[in-house]
């Protein structure tokens, strides 16, 4: 492949060799720099024959491998566009799924930058709600729908401008009408609002959500006895509900209902057995930390942080401490505003920011605060 990059029957040959190669337990025992060398192969040969399908599907086969995606070093960026590429120009069915597996996978791998720039290609979140589109239409839950949900979530991770992409290409729309044709399909639920907690951190996009139906389902989520469903139905109101009454544009009673239905909810839901999500950053809860007169607010951001820090301390103590969390949490702490339910979370925190400073002698870094309260 090497030798021969121009040559597409050398090509065509060579790339299902690695396939025949790699999909059996024979990938287990290779060296990564040699699956590293011949992965950016595959990549050059499908950037090289863009048009033939046989030697793209060989390219994309090799790929799905979960010691190459998750392992082994080589351009995900790249790869990442590559199979978008691809996915926007085919239907077969079966390598649809395999292609969507493989963005929800590389899209959770690339840099905060990467994944904004990859989400700022317009065609990419316009193909993937197609297909989330079509399946809804059918009314089938498959591993290409949970697969799409997966790569969008990913793709609009602290990142607004394909959050923006997302809001101006029907998405809340479609999401919702997923939410319907799916009611009882909790993967399908954690994934929808998992995706629209994303562009609820975008203040900017809170006009978008600010719909009665839409909040009657988010709403109505809450309340679901699935942990991982209730959670996520928080987040979204956290968002919406942490800039205060001046910019909530719908009716105060319903606010100070939502508000007091997510205190309520939160308080009672027991410690999920596994980590349930996973964060690139705690930035995004920082400010919500700081709603002092929104205790609801503060509560789910705290049990957030809480849930990942106990489930993977070495990860999550670690960038909480380089983000300047312990400041913001001590504060948090003793501040005379503080419901005695986050004042009890946030000691729990410290506690495993402590516990995880002795254990690798870890400094903290401090966070700029905006605007706490003063005591009173």
């Amino acid at each position: 492949m090497k030798n021969h990059p121009a040559t597409l029957n050398v090509q065509l040959a060579a790339s299902a060799c690695v396939f025949n190669l790699t999909k059996q337990d024979l990938a287990a025992g290779m060296p990564v720099r040699l699956l590293s060398s011949v992965t950016q192969l595959l990549l050059e040969a499908m950037r090289t024959f863009p048009n033939h399908q046989q030697l793209q599907k060989n390219c994309l086969l090799s790929l799905c491998s979960d010691r190459i995606l998750q392992e082994v070093p080589f351009n995900r960026f790249e790869a990442a566009k590559l199979v978008m590429q691809w996915l926007c120009n085919h239907e077969d069915q079966n390598m649809q799924r395999m292609a969507v597996a493989i963005i929800s996978i590389l899209a959770a791998k690339l840099s905060t930058e990467q994944t904004a720039q990859l989400g700022a290609e317009l065609f990419i979140v316009k193909q993937l709600l197609q297909i989330v589109c079509q399946k809804a239409t059918q009314g089938v839950v498959d591993a290409t729908l949970k697969f799409t949900l997966s790569a969008l979530w990913n793709l609009t991770d602290e990142s607004p401008t394909t959050c923006r992409h997302f809001i101006e290409n029907q998405g809340l729309d479609l999401f919702i009408k997923v939410l319907e044709s799916f009611p009882n399909e909790s993967s399908i639920q954690q994934k929808v609002l998992g995706l629209l907690n994303n562009i609820a951190e975008v203040g900017e996009l809170h006009v978008e959500l600010m719909v009665q139906s839409f909040l009657d389902h988010i709403s109505s989520l809450l309340h679901s006895q699935e942990v991982e469903v209730s959670y996520f139905a928080a987040g979204i109101l956290a968002h919406l509900t942490s800039r205060g009454k001046d910019s909530w544009t719908l009716s105060p009673e319903l606010r100070a209902s939502l508000l007091e239905q997510l205190h309520a909810v939160i308080t009672k839901w027991p410690p999920p057995d596994c980590e349930m999500v996973a964060y690139r950053s705690f930035n995004p809860f920082f400010p919500l930390l700081e709603c002092f007169h929104t205790p609801g607010v503060q509560l789910w951001a705290a049990w957030a942080m809480q849930h990942v820090c106990s489930k993977n301390a070495a990860r999550y103590c670690s960038m909480l401490l380089e983000e300047g969390g312990l400041q913001q949490l001590e504060l948090v702490h003793t501040h005379p505003q503080t419901h005695k339910d986050v004042r009890l979370l946030a000691g729990s925190i410290l506690e495993s920011l402590q516990r995880h400073q002795a254990r690798t002698g870890q400094h903290a870094h401090t966070h700029c605060s905006r605007h706490l309260p003063p005591p009173q």
